[in-house]
């Protein structure tokens, strides 16, 4: 709600109700997905946006739900570097719990 879509209220005091500011905006999804070995690494592997500099040059194009799947193998991360980390880990986080 932002302020312009506030009245007073006759009466009431609303000092002490807290006050945030919401989040930016959430990165907008990317339109695929890149899995790749993490550098210098044997073994782990990353999933950067298809847009990413990390993307380039190799690596396994995969579709939203084949890159969470890539997420969930052992010692996978999102890269940090571009919306991978910020898109996938949560989407993640609310599947937990949930067969």
């Amino acid at each position: 709600m932002t302020d312009r879509q506030l009245t007073p209220i006759e009466g009431v005091d609303l000092s002490g109700v807290p006050t945030r500011r919401l989040p930016g905006p959430l990165p907008r999804p990317a339109h695929g997905w890149v899995v790749r070995p993490a550098p210098g690494r044997r073994g782990p592997t990353v999933v950067h946006d298809a847009t990413c500099r990390h993307a380039v040059g190799g690596g396994t194009e995969l579709g939203t739900l084949e890159a969470l799947d890539a997420l969930m193998r052992e010692g996978a991360r999102a890269c940090t570097d571009c919306d991978a980390a910020a898109v996938l880990v949560p989407a993640l986080e609310l599947g937990q719990g949930h067969v």
